[in-house]
């Protein structure tokens, strides 16, 4: 059941509180955050971002609660073992971009003292650990995949 898969739950729930953030960012940002005094490349950035950021939460939890087929069990640990390894790339990859796009657009009209240099450093230390820490998630799932279809060899 899938209303009713503990995994299936939590993901549905992270895609549900990410995809109404984002959005209410994207409703907001241009008013609440300054967009009309960024760059033009900041807000399409900005957007492209989190827009990608939202389908990559949607396709995720689209290629998760998608039932697997085939001829048999090795088989198909093999074809999810390859998506998800792909998956894993484009995930992480989108959230270092929407990073990346946060860090430009609340960037563009800031005047930088010594204080400012170290908060900012003290951000990007914390979007690497998130990166690494999502990161090692992924290779902990696609090792525990890979483990389940060596053993069928």
């Amino acid at each position: 059941q899938e209303g009713a898969h503990p995994v299936l739950k939590r993901i549905r729930k992270q895609l549900i509180i990410e995809t109404r953030a984002f959005s209410m960012l994207l409703l907001v940002y241009y008013d609440f955050f300054g967009g009309d005094r960024k760059s033009l490349l900041a807000n399409v950035l900005l957007v492209t971002g989190l827009v990608l950021s939202i389908i990559q939460n949607v396709t995720g939890y689209i290629l998760t609660r998608r039932p697997v087929r085939g001829n048999s069990i090795k088989a198909l640990l093999a074809a999810h073992y390859t998506t998800l390894r792909r998956y894993a790339v484009v995930s992480v990859g989108c959230r270092v971009l929407l990073a990346a796009c946060l860090l430009l657009f609340f960037m563009q009209v800031i005047k930088f003292t010594p204080e400012k240099y170290w908060m900012l450093a003290t951000i990007v230390a914390v979007f690497i650990v998130q990166m690494v820490l999502l990161r090692r998630m992924w290779m902990k799932r696609i090792a525990q995949l890979k483990g389940a279809v060596d053993d069928f060899e």
